[in-house]
């Protein structure tokens, strides 16, 4: 019940400092209020009409002082153009106050100069003669990817915004009937702006980051079990998968035709298909007997997105519903696999594969889980579901599945990690189990061969003692035989100060016990041994045999060896009582402070909690005595 509570703390401060650290991780995430004028012609909803920010502006053509307003057609386009190709002025009084002022102007394959009152502050073409009625501009040569971003003063307002902008060149018949569409124009802040670029850089390098953070340590991972002589191939299989997930979400990332100039393909959705690849790939490693369907599955994913790659070059199949469907197939194909794998993972599940049981447990976690949040959704926030059954319903009636499949997607990858990080921790528990044992096996190996060559010691000396005693007493009994048993006696009082032997009948407890007592004789520790027997096997491997036996008489040996006390002891007895096994140590204890000192039964502690957890299994049949000079613990074991 304690460690539950202390787990159960644990959890609760690990909450409280973790969740400060996220949302401020996750602060730059939300970009600032956007505060912005639009300034366009057009209505925001395409319908016909001007918007309310036409009316402030004046169109017109201009040459040298001659001026002339162009015709509004009502739905934000202008005629009158004296000639094709002719350069027309749009401007505006700027009343609108902002900080770090900008403007945005959406301008496509048109060059324009901007002008505050008569002042240029930005142009396409700085070659020319950039005054207002003397501009001639050109058409662009190529479409813009984004928009024009201009800054401007900060004495802007109460200034007149002037911007030309080229026309296209047509015959001088076609020039007065031509249309002439000014460009959509935005005033914004700064400071808004440029917090909506860092929240969508954030909203990208955060999850990139996670996801190589956790892409170093499944091959850390890899590495560090292949330096142990365990090689796991299926960790750079999710490594891999992991790599394409971190690809797709980088490759979503604004301005990055910029980095990658124009690719025909859509290398997002190709990230994605090779990922959905890759997690088949992986788990393949432990589909068991159903490797060769996952094989099968695998192979047709990769297939299905590799060839909707060459599709989209354009090069096999030419623009139509064939083309779309190849292009589109690695979805389906996807939704499919995945939908197969959770299916095969139950069955695995109850078929015994450890992996699959965990992937299973996971799955029906998440599940759960989601269900759950719908629900608590439904009347905090009612449209969400209806996002996503409208969503649902959108996908199988385009029959691109796009939605469906990322939900399945991300199910699936949750618990591979889950199943794989698991067993990752599993391993390595184990593997420092058995560390522990190989150490606990070789010092007792140690042990038992000191105690063997004190008692090989021990027998070549009573042998050679034996000897001399022998020629004693026949010598004695010729010439002073009333002596004899004076020296027997003192021959009985050596005998009983030897050190005990102990052979219950059980060799291990018999190796365990023996080596612990030569520890304690090398530290003048007196041992008596009340009764010693014990059955060959006892219900307990011979590591728990070992782990138990080794910690209660180390702690024994460890307290009674404590200074401040003057007549050091241990006392052993172990024997079976009506179909168990009960053994009992008792040892001599000082519980005085000595020199600001720890207080030597504090050593009990530690070993105590071991042999407590060992005992569980019988519902901890351990009893525990204690007082100001000695210290006992009994165990009793059934055998039956």
């Amino acid at each position: 019940m304690k460690q539950l509570q202390k787990l159960i703390i644990a959890l609760f401060l690990s909450l409280v400092l973790c969740v400060p650290s996220v949302l401020a991780v996750f602060y730059y995430t939300w970009p600032m209020e956007d505060v912005s004028y639009d300034f366009s012609f057009f209505t925001e909803d395409g319908q016909d009409g001007m918007s309310e920010g036409a009316k402030d502006w004046t169109v017109y053509i201009q040459n040298g002082e001659d001026r002339k307003e162009l015709t509004s057609d009502g739905i934000g386009g202008y005629t009158g153009l004296d000639y094709g190709g002719q350069t027309f002025y749009f401007s505006r009084e700027l009343t609108e106050d902002l900080d770090s002022p900008a403007l945005q102007i959406g301008v496509v394959n048109r060059t324009i100069s901007v002008f505050l009152d008569d002042t240029l502050v930005y142009t396409d073409c700085p070659e020319l003669d950039n005054r207002i009625g003397c501009l001639k501009l050109p058409m662009l040569e190529y479409d813009r990817a984004e928009p024009v971003t201009v800054s401007l003063p900060l004495d802007y307002v109460g200034r007149t915004l002037t911007i030309a902008q080229s026309s296209s060149s047509l015959s001088e018949k076609q020039a007065d009937s031509e249309t002439v569409y000014p460009c959509d124009v935005t005033l914004y802040c700064g400071y808004s702006y440029e917090s909506g670029l860092i929240a969508s850089s954030a909203k990208t390098m955060i999850p990139a980051v996670l996801l190589f953070a956790l892409e170093l340590f499944l091959l850390a991972a890899f590495v560090w079990y292949a330096s142990l002589g365990t090689f796991l191939p299926s960790l750079p299989v999710l490594t891999l998968t992991i790599f394409f997930l971190m690809c797709s979400v980088l490759i979503q990332a604004d301005f990055v035709i910029q980095y990658l100039g124009e690719v025909p393909i859509d290398l997002s959705r190709l990230s994605f298909y090779l990922a959905i690849g890759a997690l088949l790939a992986f788990l393949t490693f432990y589909a068991g007997r159903l490797r060769p369907l996952f094989v099968i599955i695998t192979a047709f994913q990769w297939a299905s997105a590799i060839f909707s790659a060459i599709v989209q070059t354009g090069r096999v199949l030419p623009y139509g519903d064939t083309y779309l469907f190849f292009v589109l197939f690695p979805q389906t194909s996807g939704l499919l696999a995945m939908t197969v794998l959770l299916i095969c993972s139950f069955f695995l599940w109850h078929r015994g594969n450890t992996f699959f049981r965990r992937f299973s447990h996971a799955a029906l976690a998440v599940i759960s889980g989601y269900i759950v949040f719908i629900l608590i959704s439904i009347p905090v926030q009612p449209d969400y579901i209806n996002k996503v059954l409208s969503r649902l319903a959108g996908d199988f009636s385009r029959l691109e599945p796009i939605f469906s499949l990322k939900l399945v997607w991300y199910l699936c990858l949750i618990c591979s990690l889950f199943a794989m990080i698991t067993e990752i921790l599993e391993k390595e528990t184990v593997r420092r189990s058995e560390t522990a044992i190989l150490s606990a096996r070789n010092e007792l190996a140690l042990e038992s061969y000191e105690n063997l060559r004190r008692q090989s010691e021990e027998m070549m000396m009573l042998r050679h003692d034996m000897s001399r005693h022998y020629e004693m007493l026949r010598s004695m009994a010729k010439e002073t035989p009333e002596r004899i048993n004076d020296y027997l006696d003192e021959l009985v009082e050596q005998v009983q100060n030897v050190r005990p032997v102990v052979a219950s009948g059980n060799p291990v407890l018999d190796i365990i016990i023996n080596g612990k007592l030569s520890t304690a004789a090398g530290k003048d520790i007196s041992v008596e041994i009340i009764r010693s027997s014990a059955p060959e096997k006892l219900p307990l491997t011979d590591t728990e045999l070992c782990c138990l036996m080794m910690n209660i008489l180390d702690n024994a040996i460890s307290a009674a060896s404590a200074p401040g006390i003057a007549n050091p002891y241990i006392k052993l007895d172990f024997h079976c009582k009506e179909q168990h096994f009960v053994f009992s140590c008792e040892n001599s204890l000082c519980t005085k402070r000595s020199d600001h000192k720890k207080i030597p039964t504090q050593k009990h502690g530690y070993g105590l909690k071991i042999i407590q957890q060992i005992m569980e299994r019988w519902g901890e049949m351990v009893s525990v005595e204690q007082d100001e000079n000695h210290y006992k613990v009994s165990i009793v074991i059934p055998l039956a």
